[in-house]
């Protein structure tokens, strides 16, 4: 009974830090794909574009 309860916390605790990992790891790749697109569609055009409300070819 009590090595049951051990097992169980222990993968418990096993998949909480699996997640907690993975969800890290998913958020950092978030910021990075949103600097990516930032840095594409921040381009001098579509500054100009919001700066001075005119439209480009």
């Amino acid at each position: 009974m009590y090595q049951e309860e051990i097992f169980s916390n222990a993968i418990t605790d096993a998949k909480k830090g699996a997640y907690d990992s993975l969800t890290k790891e998913i958020k950092g790749m978030e910021a990075a794909i949103e600097r990516f697109f930032t840095k594409i569609f921040d381009t001098s055009s579509s500054l100009a574009e919001r700066d001075y409300n005119v439209t480009s070819l």
